[in-house]
């Protein structure tokens, strides 16, 4: 597995001392684009080749705190390209005391830039398969979904509209999966000073663009939030662009 050691540095941190979750997410981003960087390139090396990887699921276990201010913590990777069109990477955070504090699924599709479809990756980046790599369980947490019974009077859903930013673009041109961690985090209708995530699963369906208009609906479900994104610039504006399921706990009851 590639390691990366790390300190949770005062940019990092919330004001609770905690590192921010974008920042934890785009930890992991940049770990995965460094475990690869001697076999398929550089992210800007592989545009250039006329590919980029899309996100396509995520989960997140948080077993312990996460990292602290001035603390410092481990990411390890690894990866799992035998799956077709799909290939899987896991990340685990580790402390000094090497305890697995978070850990992380992840699957994703390589997209040809030019045809505008997913490829195979072991047929398009065959070196993908001489280096960490780690045989991973390819099933993923299914988000849970609305009943009309779920959706009534007594569950009331949350609506929050915002307009995409520059910053929260990535290379390709579309919102940066970090970014959408970050605007689910900020639209929970929860104290955020005194609850804290213990899990996140996450799916994505279509990119985000500049500009676009988002509207992000949450609803409570049974012991966490349900959290639907929505492309209202979009013809298909009635299907969410993302999913996500949170289950929060009180720090209280640590």
């Amino acid at each position: 597995m590639y390691k990366r050691d790390l300190k949770v540095l005062p940019s990092d941190a919330s004001c609770t001392g905690v590192i921010k979750l974008r920042n934890l997410l785009d930890y992991f981003q940049d770990t995965a684009a460094l475990a690869v960087d001697k076999i398929e390139g550089t992210s800007s090396e592989l545009a250039s080749r006329g590919y980029a990887w899309i996100l396509r699921n995520y989960e997140i276990e948080f077993f312990e705190t996460p990292p602290l201010l001035d603390n410092n913590f481990t990411i390890y990777t690894a990866h799992d390209p035998n799956h077709g069109f799909n290939c899987l990477r896991i990340f685990k955070v580790v402390n000094p005391f090497d305890n697995i504090i978070i850990y992380a699924k992840s699957s994703w599709l390589l997209l040809d830039l030019a045809a505008q479809r997913p490829v195979k990756p072991i047929a398009h980046l065959p070196e993908i398969t001489t280096q960490d790599v780690l045989e991973i369980n390819p099933d993923f947490q299914e988000i849970p979904q609305l009943s009309n019974e779920t959706n009534n009077e007594n569950n009331q859903e949350f609506v929050i509209n915002r307009e995409v930013l520059f910053h929260d673009l990535d290379i390709n041109g579309h919102v940066n999966n970090a970014a959408y961690f970050e605007w689910i985090f900020e639209s929970t209708p929860l104290d955020l000073m005194n609850n804290k995530i213990k899990s996140i699963n996450a799916s994505f369906r279509s990119g985000i663009k500049w500009r676009d208009k988002v509207e992000i609906r949450i609803s409570k479900h049974e012991n966490g939030f349900l959290y639907r994104v929505m492309n209202l610039s979009q013809p298909n504006k009635h299907k969410p662009s993302a999913e996500f399921f949170c289950v929060w706990q009180a720090k209280e009851e640590e």
